[in-house]
Formats: C-alpha cells, sequence, structure tokens
C-alpha cells in the first residue's frame, strides 16, 4: 500500500491548557512513530483539526483509534486521499494552539465556528504545513 493523507476537524472536549495538550502530544508521538503516521494537530478555540499522513493501512488504524478518543467529539473528515510523497516527512506530531497563523482569521469566520467543509481541503493543508514549519522555525530561533 502507498501513502495517503487525511485532515479532520473536531470538537476539543478538554480544556485549552498547555497540561492537556502536551498528554494529547505525547500519546500522538508515541502512537505515531510506531506506526510511521507523520503529521500536525492545530487548535482553534474549541476545535481540534489535524493532518495525517503515512501508509494508508497506518491512516486508516490512526483514524479509528482517533474516532474512539473521549477528548473530542464530532468527529468530521474534511479530505483524504492518496500521495506521493510526504508534505511532512520529519515532523512527528507538532502542535499549536492559536499562536501561529489562525483558521477564524483566514477564512473570515466568526470566534466559535469553523465550518470547515466548505473550504478548498488544499488549502487547509497548506495553512497546516505552514503553521508546522513556523512553529519548527521558532523552536530552532528559541535553541
Amino acid at each position: 500500500m502507498g501513502l495517503s493523507y487525511t485532515i479532520y476537524q473536531s470538537t476539543a472536549l478538554v480544556p485549552a491548557e498547555v497540561a492537556a495538550h502536551n498528554e494529547i502530544l505525547r500519546s500522538c508521538q508515541t502512537h505515531n512513530k510506531k506506526n510511521d503516521v507523520t503529521g500536525f494537530l492545530h487548535r482553534e478555540g474549541n476545535y481540534f483539526i489535524q493532518y495525517l499522513e503515512g501508509p494508508e493501512e497506518a491512516i486508516i488504524e490512526t483514524m479509528l483509534r482517533i474516532g474512539k478518543d473521549p477528548r473530542h467529539e464530532d468527529l468530521l473528515v474534511l479530505d483524504l486521499g492518496p500521495l506521493q510523497e510526504r508534505r511532512l516527512p520529519d515532523w512527528q506530531m507538532g502542535f499549536v494552539d492559536g499562536s501561529q497563523l489562525s483558521l477564524h482569521e483566514l477564512i473570515e469566520a466568526r470566534p466559535g465556528v469553523l465550518n470547515l467543509k466548505a473550504e478548498d481541503p488544499f488549502d487547509l493543508v497548506v495553512f497546516m504545513t505552514a503553521n508546522a514549519h513556523n512553529l519548527r522555525e521558532d523552536a530552532t530561533r528559541v535553541a
């Protein structure tokens, strides 16, 4: 099986706090590294938006596990499909919580409402990879 990707949104059920986000990241990094899945997780307000890429079977298994996670609900797959090469080949799961680019500003949505199903999935992937790149550069500057 070849590479594939998916991007989804869900409603967060955990508080927007560093401790809760770090626990999610630890879980993502553990599972995704073992399954050769890379990606990026973004939180904006009450929403999680996640982009994942890797072997098709691993993406399916990861989405099944994510769908059962009690830290969110209303999971909505925004796009999925085959991938020629990874967009985030060395990224084992980053996370921003609004300190980077804002989807609300980008799509001019009112606070608390994100209708991402109406957006171009490619634009969402570009948004996620731009945030991953910016976060990586921020970490490099600090180090």
